[in-house]
Formats: structure tokens, C-alpha cells, sequence
């Protein structure tokens, strides 16, 4: 953290200082970093609140370590506010909010939960703390279900390009033990919509201690919305301990229970089902489900077009959350030939793979996306930048 760095003070903060010994004579100066995070430790939650927004702000990475910490904070409204800071500290644009009930948690306007992929894709380049994690991991316990509600969505955020199995470092290991139990403790709570985002998040961080919850949860309710969201959560965990359930699903009047198992097979790396899938795609009309067999073809290793088809798919708005969350998993190991499309005609399909491969974690990519960067569209251009920042981390 950076001790000379200092903060321009809009007269509205002035209490903030004032209340902390500032004089106010000098409320349009600059303050130090330093200065403005003390203010969330003042036993004034008011004065927690301002410098939470003031940080927020100013839009240091910095301010993600104190606001973290201030996750747990014993006032409701100060975690709201460190929660909604540390959601706008690391995105580039608004995230696309999902319809409230009440003032409890989301409801997802596009099937399943794959609207989260969109949201990935507005993160900047900045590497998540230890301490936001485990603020996180607190709110996620808090006796309040509208702060675990907004905990959820911002672990379904950070999650997965941090928590994940193939991107956690051994500094998060425990942080992100603490986020994936918190979501499973929230399996329990009596809120149905507030149930099932915990078990579509634990998916999302593909938190693998979780699969023996969700199964429970699988079988005892066997139908219906709370019945689909845990297979969501095994789907996107896809532990080779559960391929026998997706296989038993793969036949199910349910398309989205269908678009899971498949989905759920082919993260398990279950090289098996391969010929059952793609005889399945001989009958099968919806086209999520279609999707999804594209994408098991390409992460099993099938020799065709799927990829590609997959990349066609970012142009077709209904499709487009599903092809990124499919895309997002599959450029680690297909990154070169994704790059491949940074010539496509379609500009909104050049700017979502610049978007995709900042997420491969493959630095050969660069090149490919140094010269997407130069290009005319804006777009495009913010599109690849943003990618070669994330990449070299």
C-alpha cells in the first residue's frame, strides 16, 4: 500500500474528517489513503459508511484489502455498502442486476445460472486479496439474508477466477475453504431463492467439498427448482463421483436438466458418454442443450466443428451466456485456436474472444491480442487491452 497517494475530498465527506480531527478549513484538500481507511474503523457507523464510499470512489486497488475487511463489520449497512464497493472496485462497467424478491436475493432472467459468465467478463485487472475473501466468507454467515444474498453474488463474481480449483493460489486456499462453506451452510437457510443461488454459486466456484451436499439435496427434493439448482451446482463442479447421476439425466423431459448432465459429463472428463451425446444430438431440438454437446465434443476431445460453432454462437443473444461460460472453461487449452476469431467479421464476436482469452491464463495469446488492440473499432481495442492486463497478472 502506497503512503503517498492522496485523495481529493468533495465537501459533501467533510463530516468524515471533521470527525476525525480534520480541520475543517482544510475539507478541499487531499488526504492520504491512510487517512481516509481509518475512518472504517471509527466506532461511528456513519463515518464507516462515508469512507467506504470515498475509497469506492477513488478506485484504488488498494481499497480492497480495508473494505474487505469491513465485510464483516457488525453494521448491516456498512457490509451492504463494503459489498457494493468491492463489486464496483473490480468491474469495469455495471454488472447486469437480476430481478430482486423482495429484498432478498435475484432471480435469474436467462436459464440457469450462466448469466454469470456475462458479469466475468466486466472484472478488471486486479488480483483478489486474502482479506476480501475472508470478509466474504464472513458475510456469508451474517444473521441478515439480504447481506448473504449480496455475499452470493459477489462470490458468484470473484469465484471463479479465484476460488476455482485450476486458479487458486495456496494464500487462498483457506479464504476460499471458508467462501465455498459459507455458500453450503446457506443450502440450509429457509429461503428458497436464497437456497438454490447457493447451490448454482457453489457451482460457479466449482467448490468441490460441496458435492456430497448437493447430491443430498438432489435426491431429496428429486424435481423441481431446488431439485435443478443442485444439479446445477454438480454440473459446474463436475466431480467424476457423479457422473452416474448425469448419465441417469440425460434422458430427462427437462431440457435444462438435460443442458446439465451433459454439461456435468463433460467437465468430468468422462470420455465414455461421448458416443451417447453425440447420438443424442441426432434427436435433441433445444438449443441450449445442442450447446452444451458442442461444448462436451470439444472438452473430450472429439475431432469437429464444435468449437467453432460454439464461437458462432457469441452472436446470438439467447445463446450468448451459455457460449461464454462454455468458451470461458474451454480457452486454457483451446486459447490459440480461439485467437483464431480475433479476425471475425462480427465485431461484437472480436470483442468477446478478446474478452474470453484475458481469462486463458495463456500468455501465448498476446500477440494475437497486441494487434487486436490496435484495431479500429474502440471496443475492441478496451477489449484486448483489458485482456493483455488481466493476463499478465
Amino acid at each position: 500500500m502506497r503512503s503517498n497517494k492522496r485523495l481529493y475530498v468533495a465537501l459533501g465527506f467533510g463530516l468524515l474528517y471533521v470527525v476525525l480531527g480534520f480541520s475543517p478549513a482544510a475539507i478541499a484538500q487531499q488526504y492520504s489513503f491512510e487517512e481516509v481507511s481509518s475512518g472504517l474503523k471509527h466506532q461511528d457507523a456513519g463515518t464507516r459508511l462515508r469512507a467506504i464510499q470515498i475509497l469506492k470512489d477513488a478506485d484504488y486497488a488498494e481499497a480492497t484489502v480495508p473494505i474487505g475487511v469491513a465485510l464483516g463489520d457488525v453494521d448491516d449497512r456498512v457490509q451492504l455498502a463494503a459489498i457494493d464497493a468491492e463489486r464496483s472496485l473490480f468491474t469495469t462497467r455495471v454488472v447486469p442486476r437480476r430481478k430482486k424478491v423482495g429484498l432478498i436475493v435475484e432471480v435469474r432472467t436467462v436459464a440457469g445460472g450462466d448469466a454469470a459468465a456475462s458479469g466475468q467478463l466486466a472484472l478488471k485487472a486486479r488480483r483478489v486479496p486474502p482479506e476480501l475473501l475472508s470478509g466474504l466468507a464472513v458475510a456469508l454467515r451474517d444473521n441478515n439474508a439480504h447481506v448473504r444474498a449480496e455475499a452470493m453474488s459477489l462470490a458468484a463474481l470473484l469465484g471463479p477466477v479465484t476460488c476455482a480449483p485450476e486458479v487458486q493460489v495456496a494464500s487462498n486456499s483457506s479464504a476460499c475453504d471458508g467462501i465455498g462453506n459459507g455458500l453450503i451452510d446457506n443450502i440450509n437457510t429457509r429461503e428458497p431463492v436464497l437456497r438454490r443461488a447457493a447451490m448454482q454459486a457453489l457451482g460457479q466456484v466449482r467448490y468441490q467439498n460441496a458435492v456430497q451436499a448437493l447430491s443430498d439435496q438432489l435426491s431429496y427434493h428429486q424435481k423441481g427448482p431446488d431439485a435443478v439448482a443442485a444439479l446445477e451446482g454438480l454440473s459446474g463442479i463436475g466431480h467424476p463421483t457423479s457422473v452416474s447421476i448425469f448419465q441417469d439425466l440425460l434422458t430427462s423431459s427437462n431440457a435444462d436438466v438435460r443442458r446439465f448432465a451433459v454439461a456435468g459429463l463433460a467437465r468430468a472428463g468422462y470420455r465414455e458418454a461421448l458416443g451417447t451425446i453425440q447420438d443424442m444430438g441426432q434427436t435433441e431440438r433445444n438449443d441450449g442443450v445442442l450447446l452444451a454437446m458442442h461444448y462436451a465434443n470439444v472438452k473430450l476431445g472429439a475431432i469437429d466443428a464444435s468449437l467453432q460453432q460454439l464461437v458462432v454462437s457469441l452472436g446470438v443473444p439467447t445463446l450468448r451466456p451459455l457460449a461464454l461460460t462454455y468458451l470461458l472453461d474451454l480457452s486454457p487449452s483451446h486459447a490459440q485456436a480461439l485467437a483464431a476469431s480475433l479476425v471475425d467479421p462480427s465485431v461484437d464476436i472480436r470483442r468477446l474472444i478478446a474478452d474470453i482469452l484475458g481469462f486463458s491464463r495463456n500468455a501465448d495469446v498476446i500477440i494475437q491480442l497486441g494487434a487486436a488492440a490496435q484495431e479500429p473499432d474502440p471496443d475492441v481495442a478496451a477489449a484486448a487491452k483489458q485482456a493483455i492486463a488481466r493476463l499478465q497478472l
